[in-house]
């Protein structure tokens, strides 16, 4: 075979005449399975998720629903990308050279750049603002105050506005529409205390009192308040029973565990 036939055959096999055609199919592939993913995920994520039973949990189930419409398209970007790679470029046999390099093109590099740059800097100041709206809070004379006390393997719940303590009793109250703020520790591992309906969660450390941003429930009903970091053999059974209830209701509970009014 000639010089010439060799760098004919090599100028017709270069990949990179054919790299708008595939870029293309892949964006289309992309768009279309992005759309449908998403719109799939918007409409079934009020399903999955579980109830919030406080402002601070719907707006963390928010976050957790834009986050997770964001992470869509990003994913389904990288698998088209790899797949459509494997079935279009494919070979049957081991290859006994290298093919054409491919050539850069600034414009994709540019536009790769920018678009992974704005989608960081929105995560970015999502964030801040989310932090901002879970602790500007401020706490006011009718925020209920809540010492909480970790040891293996039950909880000690003490609210110091009302001299009542109860310990491991299975069962603590709060009132609905009323502001909350957990003060928490612990008496000898690390434990932590969460609120999974309320949106609380935060470490019971030994010898440091660590304080929740302050959470106002907003339905009544019966959750749960369980350790969320393994503390020992009993780990499994460190929970009790958050009702959420009137204020009447609430108020009967403090006396009968008494406590004053």
């Amino acid at each position: 075979m000639s010089d010439s036939n060799i760098e004919g055959n090599a100028g017709s096999a270069s990949p990179a005449a054919g790299e708008p055609r595939h870029l293309r199919r892949v964006l289309i592939i992309w768009a279309v399975l992005s759309v449908i993913v998403v719109a799939i995920w918007l409409a079934v994520a009020q399903f999955i998720l579980p109830p919030a039973a406080s402002s601070l949990d719907s707006a963390d189930n928010f976050t957790f629903i834009v986050l997770t419409a964001l992470a869509v398209p990003v994913s389904l970007f990288v698998f088209v990308f790899l797949g459509y790679s494997l079935v279009a470029f494919r070979v049957s046999g081991r290859p006994t050279e290298d093919g054409v390099p491919l050539q850069p093109r600034p414009s994709l590099q540019i536009g790769w750049l920018g678009i992974t740059s704005l989608l960081c800097l929105f995560l970015l100041i999502w964030g801040m603002i989310a932090t901002y709206q879970e602790t500007a809070v401020a706490s006011t004379g009718k925020t209920l105050v809540i010492q909480v006390t970790a040891q293996q393997w039950q909880w000690t719940f003490n609210y110091p506005q009302y001299g009542a303590t109860s310990q491991g009793a299975q069962v603590i109250d709060l009132p609905v529409n009323r502001p909350v703020e957990f003060y928490v520790t612990s008496k000898d591992v690390l434990h932590g205390f969460s609120i999974r309906a309320l949106g609380v969660r935060v470490d019971a450390n030994p010898g440091q009192v660590t304080t929740t941003p302050i959470v106002t429930p907003t339905q009544t009903g019966s959750y749960v308040v369980q350790c969320v970091e393994l503390c020992g053999l009993l780990h499994s059974y460190m929970w009790e029973a958050v009702n959420v209830v009137s204020a009447d209701a609430f108020n009967s509970w403090i006396v009968s565990q008494g406590g004053h009014l």
